[in-house]
């Protein structure tokens, strides 16, 4: 599976997984030269919170499928097709009821497959880069402060 990109399931429940609240964050770090949040993303499960997920079609079914353990709150986001906080999508997906309701194995084995996770590496890396970057331009000025004086 790929970031940013539209995936539909066996059931019908068209989504993608959403990486604009990250890339504005690397951007405002870009443009403020402040690390800010990005010191805080050590490994690719940090990356997750800075995950949406967006459901185009079908969010009438899962909601009713998975109506046992979807809150108040994300059931109006799916259905108004607004973003959902990654982690919270995943808990509609319980392994003991994959066998009744596809949605759950199917996204199961989306979120094993080796795209997913080659997706998480690479933007993982794009936060270090920028980090690295930021690091070295605010050295770069301090070494600069210090010839000064």
């Amino acid at each position: 599976m790929y970031l940013d990109k539209i995936y539909t399931l066996q059931t019908g429940v068209s989504f993608k997984i959403s990486t604009v609240a990250l890339q504005e964050m690397i951007a405002s770090a870009i443009n403020q030269r402040r690390l800010s949040e990005l010191e805080n993303i050590h490994a690719i499960a940090d990356l997750y919170v800075y995950l949406s997920v967006i459901v185009y079609e079908g969010a009438e079914g899962l909601v009713k499928r998975r109506q046992q353990w979807v809150n108040q709150k994300t059931k109006m986001a799916l259905i108004a097709q607004q973003p959902v906080p990654f982690c919270n999508f995943c808990n509609l997906f319980w392994r003991n009821l994959d066998e009744i309701d596809p949605d759950g194995d199917e996204w199961q084995k989306l979120l094993a497959s080796d795209q997913f996770h080659a997706q998480l590496t690479l933007l993982l890396h794009k936060v270090r880069i920028t980090e690295r970057n930021l690091q070295q331009y605010q050295h770069t000025l301090s070494d600069m402060n210090l010839e000064l004086v």
